[in-house]
């Protein structure tokens, strides 16, 4: 799988107009038949899976824990261009994901985390235009069969969803510059854990649906933005 991890990577980045690139609505062979039990794609990431607030929101609604609750017991943080991420972790002594069950089977696949559910796909980004393409050595399967990309992704609303991920990485790439260029270490940590408190530990609550996210992440952007960058 190191082709996947590698990918994993450098998921969602800039336009490369050497893919073949296509749209939520159009058709792409990235199912399985043999996918269930499979697991192949949940191992060996290591610090890889990073979690975005819709994929945090997503993870404490239903497992019902708090943010700081599932630190440590399925999420872990590493840093990534100077910026502090959470994260899916991998188990020491299987290498495999601490949500994928001994059969090979996710257990939180109906709320899994955004790059799990792009797979075997990467994301690409210009102008605010969400594209998608196929990880090269990706599924490790044959015989994959065609299907409806927003389907495979089954995102509820997914223009909002879309355009969240285009603001979120933009934000991101801003928040980086910032912090290289402050020489205050300190500084640079009290930024770090502000974002973490704006973005992930302070809850998302009464959130009844994902345009109620949509719309509280946005203001939180704003206030970040304004008080930060």
């Amino acid at each position: 799988m190191r082709c996947w991890r590698e990918s994993a990577e450098h998921l969602e980045g800039a336009l490369d107009m050497s893919k073949r690139l296509y749209s939520a609505r159009d058709m792409a062979r990235i199912a399985g038949s043999q996918c269930a039990g499979c697991g192949a794609c949940c191992r060996g990431m290591g610090d890889t899976i990073v979690l975005d607030p819709y994929d945090a929101w997503q993870l404490t609604e239903g497992l019902e824990k708090s943010f700081a609750e599932l630190m440590g017991s399925g999420t872990d943080l590493h840093v990534e261009e100077g910026v502090i991420l959470p994260h899916l972790m991998m188990r020491e002594d299987t290498g495999a994901c601490a949500f994928l069950a001994e059969d090979g089977r996710c257990r939180i696949h109906p709320f899994r985390p955004g790059i799990c559910r792009l797979f075997p796909l990467g994301r690409q980004f210009e102008d605010g235009k969400v594209s998608y393409f196929i990880v090269e050595g990706g599924c490790i399967k044959d015989g994959l069969s065609k299907v409806r990309i927003d389907r495979w992704l089954g995102i509820d609303d997914l223009p909002s969803y879309e355009k969240f991920k285009s603001e979120w990485r933009a934000l991101l790439r801003t928040l980086e510059a910032r912090i290289a260029a402050e020489p205050s270490g300190e500084v640079q940590r009290d930024i770090n854990l502000y974002f973490l408190r704006t973005f992930y530990m302070t809850p998302y609550s009464g959130m009844e649906r994902a345009g109620d996210f949509y719309g509280e992440v946005k203001e939180r952007i704003k206030a970040f933005e304004k008080a930060v960058l």
